[in-house]
């Protein structure tokens, strides 16, 4: 409805009588439409609330996901007896273990470099506008003499920077650059190419004459990476990583003393599962928290919803989950095991103490406690309740957030049209009573008109006698 009624502006007397029935008969008119805004009002609360509630539960379900990868890879850490060595990393399919890796050669890459003079080579002081060769045509070989096996390149303009360039689009196993060897004042720019992979590589760079443009080595002809895993043989490799398990690979950082091998432990604990529990505690007492805003003498918006007992009773069988027994699970049967309780405020808390002492020594009991979110166990139930709250196209929350913004939608094309309507009579009855007001000013002009000859006559009248 508009913020002010239209001052109606007559010229009768009856003005102001006229706007005292426009602004009744909108008055009259706008109740349907105030029933319909406090209706939106309420429904706007009702979503923001249950929005609200819908925030808190999906925490804790993401909480919920977090146990299952608490066992998973996150539970194994790697350590090294000597991290300047080696750096290692832990991947799917990682187990407990001990291994140890000697780093007998670090390795180094073939280096070559264009040549300070000879036959076709050119000095370079400018490599946007100089080329080492005035060719437009080179040959490159790699770990090869045999010109059939050389990759042909084509600079895409006659200088320096195009042939490191053409160099790099077409050998990925090796990096060309430029590169000025010369002084500030002397300028000599050269190609310096580095085999990418660690070995007694070879490099050769010819013009379209069989000229060698390159020298090699520069700074050695390279040699591959050595170590010894796990006191075995001697292994040989192009690259400075080595996998010594499944799911357990080693970046090598350096060469290793002389016959001292680096050690390698694989470690698991619970750590993980443990934050994700405090975690999950943390959640749970704030989706409590907000259920209970809208609960006793609370105004809350959800104020006697279903979904408010929907949702308490889920995070009952969460709770309360017993996987009767527990045989298998090494007596860890509930969460009460894992020094989940109530404390004396109702408030669920996390005793990482009790937590420690069960689990230390029984990984494999709390795995099969917590199961997996298919698979069963604590976190097929825990999962499967929080699906039934927050699942896309079924969940509690998600198809009551869903209703009503539907409604509100609804409602207000409802207020849209009954705007409509207020405006219309509006203009409607303003028009009937600028035509009625009208009409009386028009009246009340005669009227002045009549009586005013009638009192001219009645004077002039009195005057002749």
């Amino acid at each position: 409805m508009s913020g002010s009624t239209t001052i109606f502006n007559g010229n009768s007397r009856y003005s102001t009588d006229f706007q005292a029935v426009i602004d009744r008969a909108v008055g009259i008119a706008s109740l349907p439409m105030t029933l319909l805004q406090n209706a939106k009002t309420r429904l706007g609360n009702q979503s923001a609330a249950l929005g609200a509630l819908d925030t808190k539960v999906a925490a804790l379900q993401a909480t919920i996901a977090s146990l299952s990868s608490g066992l998973g890879l996150n539970s194994y850490t790697a350590s090294v007896s000597d991290s300047s060595v080696v750096k290692a990393t832990t991947s799917d399919g990682v187990r407990e273990g001990t291994y140890s890796i000697e780093v007998t050669d670090f390795g180094s890459y073939a280096n070559a470099a264009s040549k300070s003079s000879g036959t076709g080579l050119q000095k370079v002081t400018s490599p946007s506008t100089g080329n080492i060769s005035a060719d437009t045509t080179f040959k490159l070989y790699l770990n090869t003499a045999d010109p059939a096996a050389a990759l042909t390149i084509t600079p895409s303009s006659n200088n320096l920077n195009a042939l490191a360039d053409a160099i790099n689009r077409a050998a990925p196993d090796v990096h060309a650059a430029v590169v000025n060897v010369g002084s500030s004042e002397n300028l000599d720019y050269r190609l310096s190419i580095q085999y990418n992979k660690f070995g007694a590589n070879t490099i050769a760079l010819n013009d379209s004459s069989g000229n060698s443009l390159l020298d090699q080595p520069l700074l050695g002809a390279g040699s591959p990476v050595k170590y010894k895993a796990n006191g075995g043989d001697e292994v040989t490799s192009a690259a400075r990583t080595a996998t010594l398990a499944p799911g357990l690979t080693v970046e090598l950082l350096k060469a290793s003393a002389t016959g001292v091998a680096t050690t390698v432990t694989v470690a698991r604990s619970a750590t993980g599962v443990g934050s994700a529990l405090s975690s999950f505690v943390t959640a749970y007492n704030a989706v409590v928290s907000e259920v209970d805003k809208n609960r006793g003498q609370g105004t809350g918006a959800l104020q006697g919803d279903s979904v408010l007992f929907t949702v308490s009773d889920a995070l009952h069988q969460i709770v309360t989950y017993d996987s009767d027994s527990g045989s298998g699970s090494g007596g860890l049967s509930s969460l009460t095991a894992l020094g989940l309780s109530f404390d004396s405020s109702g408030a669920l808390s996390f005793d990482s103490g009790v937590f420690n002492t069960a689990t230390s020594a029984n990984l494999s009991g709390l795995s099969s406690f917590l199961g997996s979110a298919t698979g069963g166990g604590f976190l097929k139930s825990a999962t499967d309740f929080m699906n039934s709250l927050e699942d896309s196209t079924s969940g509690v929350l998600k198809t009551g957030i869903g209703s009503l913004q539907r409604q509100l939608t609804d409602q207000d094309t409802r207020i849209a049209a009954e705007q409509d309507h207020i405006d219309q009579l509006k203009t409607d009855m303003q028009a009937r009573m600028a035509a009625a007001d009208a009409l009386i000013a028009s009246m009340e002009q005669q009227v002045n008109y009549f009586t005013s000859l009638f009192e001219s006559m009645r004077t002039s009248a009195y005057n002749n006698k």
